[in-house]
């Protein structure tokens, strides 16, 4: 989840660029919203439940190309999840 945290950083430094100039007030309508859908990811690393992780990469699509690597470090985790799931329940068997 290192891509995240660092998708997290790069978003952050991108709003406070744009609302450092007056004529872009208007992008801040969907930016700031879509980053706070974005630490949903956070959320979903401590409970594991993958709403949250969805609802982390919707914010994450607002922000394309860098939001991809939020996208894919949050698919990767959730793929990890599943994977362990998968060999727990073949073990149980």
């Amino acid at each position: 989840m290192r891509l995240y945290h660092f998708s997290l950083v790069i978003i952050a430094v991108i709003i406070l660029f744009i609302q450092l100039d007056p004529t872009y007030y208007v992008i801040n309508y969907v930016t700031i919203p879509a980053s706070v859908l974005c630490l949903f990811g956070l959320i979903y690393q401590y409970t594991q439940k993958n709403i949250f992780g969805y609802i982390a990469m919707a914010g994450f699509a607002v922000f394309l190309p860098i939001g991809a690597l939020g996208i894919l470090s949050i698919r990767e985790a959730m793929d990890k999840k599943m994977k362990l799931e998968f060999i727990r329940k073949l073990n149980n068997d």
